[in-house]
């Protein structure tokens, strides 16, 4: 169908899901968004549910992953510097 607008099919959740993958998979909605995202966005982009999202985001921002920017949320300082230092390492190595 061409001009279909709607939202991607959400991944279906398995049993199998562990808590880090979940965690993981609210990063992977935050991380590539240009601007901080809602906890509905992400549950839209994580396919996890909006009260699973909640708890997650909670948690991430407590240990410094995610920040909230008012009622939306963005990467935060710790995974940044994370990242970051991982680059300069990958950098260091091809020198």
């Amino acid at each position: 169908m061409t001009g279909d607008k709607r939202a991607p099919a959400r991944p279906v959740m398995s049993d199998h899901d562990s808590y880090l993958e979940r965690c993981l998979r609210v990063l992977e909605a935050v991380a590539p968004q240009p601007a901080p995202s809602t906890l509905a966005r992400i549950s839209e982009l994580s396919g996890l549910p909006l009260s699973t999202v909640h708890r997650l985001v909670r948690v991430l921002e407590d240990s410094g992953a995610v920040q909230r920017v008012g009622r939306r949320y963005r990467i935060g300082e710790r995974l940044v510097a994370i990242t970051a230092l991982s680059t300069l390492e990958r950098c260091d190595q091809t020198r």
